[in-house]
């Protein structure tokens, strides 16, 4: 008897809870209802769109703007003045690209059409004494057989 009981109990509370819940829905309908009357969804559209098309032109103005002030803003001598700073900073830091990457050797095909086996021409090392540079060129000159 007394689970029959609680058994009716909860199903009260379940019934209640839907209620509440039906409630709470009819007031947000209500509420949705008065917002779609109040709001007028195409003028926001085209307010909207109307602003698009004016931030795309503020834009291009900034960027027109832009580029003239760095046009009046630039002399002739800059570049050059710019190439001068960036030289002396890094002589100061000891960098230096000149010297950095030497001439490529100009290759042929190097190979021969005569009778016996065919040998690779190769070029004479290019790093002077360097035994590292060395060492890498006749790893190389060793898979070119």
């Amino acid at each position: 008897m007394r689970s029959h009981l609680q058994g009716c109990a909860l199903k009260l509370q379940t019934v209640k809870s839907h209620q509440a819940m039906a409630e709470a829905m009819k007031s947000t309908t209500t509420a949705m209802m008065k917002m779609n009357k109040a709001v007028d969804v195409p003028a926001i559209n085209k307010m909207m769109a109307e602003f698009e098309r004016e931030n795309a032109k503020s834009e291009m103005m900034q960027e027109i703007m832009g580029d003239a002030i760095d046009d009046a803003l630039e002399t002739e001598g800059d570049a050059e003045e710019e190439d001068k700073v960036v030289s002396q900073v890094l002589d100061e830091i000891g960098i230096s690209f000149g010297d950095e990457v030497p001439d490529a050797p100009a290759l042929g095909t190097g190979l021969s059409t005569g009778a016996g086996k065919e040998q690779e021409k190769v070029p004479e090392a290019a790093g002077g004494g360097d035994p590292a540079l060395s060492e890498l060129e006749e790893r190389l000159n060793n898979l070119k057989r």
